[in-house]
């Protein structure tokens, strides 16, 4: 079995005719697809269900009979449901599993659809395990309890995406519990909901410092009656968090189980934000490496693709940033560059060849260039002009920019078919869709490290006046701090301009992993701050001014793998 970030998650929500999955029928249905921690691509739409939809299935729903009288068929949409269930490595994913998987599992069987058997999973069933017991665990509670919006409730579409944000928050907790692959992930979720109980000494123990934690962000670590430090965690809200471990409805993994008996002293900080806990719980894991820590123990190393700092660039796969030449990523995880990559050199005539190359007309040209991956400007095949174009083409697409060369390949599609060559047609088709779905999983940021220079403010759970500021220049945190919405920003300003008048540095692992964490949060929670790309051109006093708007919540954000660009209010 898969990591728990490496499997191919089909998340899926279903609207039906009744409860009945024989004589009932799906009316819409929806499949987001989460891989490395992030939507990858969505399958979407009404279905005819030959069947009358009843009155408050309507007015539940809002799908009336008029709106799936002309929809498409079952046998048109559940095949390519079908498809997404074949991938290598999928599970299925929804909110009360047993309810969504009988009706598309007897849809699938009248289309005849044949699905091995894939592992499922149940969002209801890993949140009655996970969060504390006195919150519901609806779709709509865990939404709110995470901060998650639903676009759409009781709509298959908004549903599922919610579904697939609620998964991705709870393998998180999963993770943080010791449990790190699929499999245990699947086992956990049918533990039973009584548990073998703390021992009253601990629960004695530990009760002062239940009673005294506060309803705020933060990190927390527990030690044993030695002193010894057993666990770093972090949390939205500490007196929730601590306190479901020692609840007597808890169900916690052995691993964590046997760590929470030896408890008998818990410390915390608190934080402005739910970021600052998070990369406060990653530098203090790594630095103190508690021994039932397993998330953030040792870095991470996430991939990145680099364009070398050449005359003659090349595109390379790296698992380390040493700050040389311009840097994509960080990627969730390894398969996904590589996929990119491979889809780059395809279509790409950049050199493959190691090394400084003098063009000269008496150089033979590789093999690549014979098979029309490479221009060969090694013999001046290639002037060194059109190879810095190709260059540009590849920088564009890396910034998640494909929309220019979809069109190209649309209108080579239609050429064409216009010419009746549909094998050449069917392989442009396939050759769009990859870009679309490559291009819809690229990692946040979509830009280049040497441009990500980035101010984001998050309100904090102090005050409404004041926000948590942090600064990124070049993908590396440089600043942290806790400001009034009509502070002056000048010396923050400073400090970012010093910052960006110095060459790029290498990012050590741990403050990739801070980029990640952030980048992350960002995109999970992109209706909870503002952010600001740092222009270069700025002068100081310009850029405190965008600082201090920013703070307000009157700056315009402009990123893309947020949201469209908006003005706040």
């Amino acid at each position: 079995m898969p990591s728990l970030w490496d499997a191919t998650y089909v998340v899926t929500d279903v609207e039906t005719t009744g409860s009945d999955p024989y004589s009932d029928r799906i009316i819409e249905i929806a499949c987001v697809v989460v891989r490395g921690g992030e939507i990858a691509e969505q399958v979407h739409s009404l279905i005819n269900p030959h069947r009358f939809v009843p009155p408050f299935i309507e007015q539940l729903t809002g799908i009336s009979n008029a709106d799936v009288a002309g929809a498409p068929e079952e046998d048109e949409v559940m095949p390519l449901v079908g498809q997404l269930l074949q991938q290598q490595g999928a599970v299925f994913v929804a909110h009360q599993e047993v309810f969504d998987w009988r009706f598309v599992e007897q849809a699938l069987g009248r289309c005849r659809c044949r699905v091995r058997d894939v592992p499922r999973l149940c969002t209801l069933r890993l949140a009655r395990r996970l969060l504390p017991t006195e919150r519901k665990k609806n779709l709509g509670a865990l939404a709110e309890y995470f901060g998650i919006v639903i676009n759409g409730r009781h709509r298959a579409r908004g549903d599922a995406e919610a579904t697939a944000h609620v998964l991705l928050c709870l393998l998180e907790e999963l993770e943080r519990r010791g449990i790190t692959t699929v499999e245990e992930a699947l086992s956990f979720q049918h533990q039973r909901l009584s548990s073998h109980g703390i021992p009253k000494r601990v629960l004695k123990a530990v009760e002062p410092y239940i009673a005294s934690l506060p309803s705020l962000p933060g990190v927390y670590a527990m030690y044993a009656a030695d002193d010894e430090l057993l666990y770093i965690g972090k949390a939205k809200n500490l007196a929730e968090r601590v306190r479901s471990y020692f609840q007597p409805s808890a169900v916690l993994s052995p691993h964590i189980e046997h760590m929470v008996r030896q408890v008998r002293r818990i410390e915390w900080e608190e934080t402005p934000t739910e970021l600052s806990a998070l990369l406060l719980e990653a530098q203090h894991i790594a630095t103190f490496q508690p021994p039932f820590n397993i998330l953030h123990r040792q870095p991470r190393h996430y991939p990145f693709l680099r364009l070398t700092d050449e005359q003659f660039p090349r595109l390379e796969l790296t698992m380390h940033h040493d700050g040389n030449g311009e840097y994509f990523g960080p990627f969730p995880h390894r398969g996904m560059a590589e996929e990119l990559r491979a889809l780059i050199e395809d279509m790409f005539a950049l050199r493959r060849c190691s090394g400084t190359i003098e063009p000269s007309p008496t150089a033979q040209p590789c093999f690549y260039f014979h098979l029309r991956r490479c221009g060969a400007p090694c013999s001046l095949e290639q002037s060194a002009a059109d190879y810095r174009r190709e260059v540009d083409r590849v920088r564009a697409l890396l910034h998640g920019n494909a929309d220019w060369l979809i069109e190209h390949l649309r209108e080579q599609m239609q050429l064409a078919a216009d010419q009746l060559d549909f094998e050449r047609a069917e392989r442009l088709l396939r050759r769009i869709r990859e870009l679309e779905k490559l291009t819809h999983r690229m990692p946040t940021p979509s830009a280049s490290l040497t441009q990500f220079n980035l101010a984001l403010a998050i309100p904090t759970a102090y005050e409404d006046a004041t926000v948590e500021l942090f600064a990124f220049v070049r993908g590396k945190l440089i600043a942290q701090c806790v400001v009034g919405r009509r502070q002056k920003l000048g010396q923050l300003a400073e400090t970012i301009t010093q910052a960006q008048q110095h060459s790029q540095q290498e990012l050590s692992p741990m403050e990739v992993t801070a980029l990640r964490i952030a980048t992350s949060w960002m995109y999970h929670n992109r209706g909870h701050c503002r952010a600001l790309m740092v222009e270069q051109t700025w002068t100081t006093g310009e850029l405190a001014a965008h600082l201090e708007r920013l703070v307000r919540g009157q700056q315009r954000v402009v990123l893309p793998f947020l949201s469209s660009p908006v003005e706040e209010e």
